[in-house]
């Protein structure tokens, strides 16, 4: 199973502003011939970012979840522009949704969230040393922002409203970081 499957073709199947639907015809080492689907997303990924207070606090935003018809809470995520770094877009995702930049912004991670059937990858950060630095962004609406408390990390994994599992995830990394995990 070491031998990588050739792709014999590669047709795009549906498109949208955010990713293609592809078709990909392959020949497996063993003769096997099989078409797969996936989705091959637009640019270069996205950020997950969790800002920490310094008063042991998480920085969550809550904005709209179309997927879900409802409001989520979570941390600070977006997509990764053409030409810029994961940690520009840590920097600048944070600035926009929260009004804040970070002193330190340390990648924990980079995640695939169905690597069967999509490219598409978060990079995953914490950002300490917070401080006031806003930029204006994309969102439709003013999101709100909201702390938790660091210590009650099972608190918030429970909530109903925090389910992205990028923002699950990330709870765990961070307690990991911090040598609370």
């Amino acid at each position: 199973m070491s031998v990588l499957p050739q792709i014999l073709k590669t047709t795009v199947v549906a498109r949208s502003r955010l990713f293609n639907i592809e078709s990909v015809d392959l020949r497996f080492a063993n003769g096997n011939e099989v078409s797969f689907e996936r989705l091959v997303g637009q640019g270069t990924g996205s950020v997950l970012v969790v800002p920490l207070s310094a008063v042991d606090q998480l920085l969550l935003v809550r904005e709209y979840a179309v997927g879900l018809q409802r409001y989520e809470l979570g941390f600070v995520k977006g997509r990764i522009d053409a030409g810029e770094t994961p940690d520009q877009a840590a920097h600048r995702e944070l600035r926009e949704e929260t009004g804040f930049d970070a002193g330190v912004v340390e990648c924990l991670a980079r995640v695939s969230l169905t690597p069967a059937y999509s490219n598409y990858q978060t990079h995953v950060f914490v950002a300490q040393d917070l401080f006031e630095s806003p930029l204006d962004g994309d969102e439709p609406e003013t999101l709100e922002t909201a702390q938790w408390p660091l210590a009650d990390l099972c608190g918030l994994r429970a909530r109903e409203d925090f389910s992205d599992a990028r923002s699950l995830l990330a709870t765990y990394l961070v307690a990991e970081k911090l040598g609370q995990g």
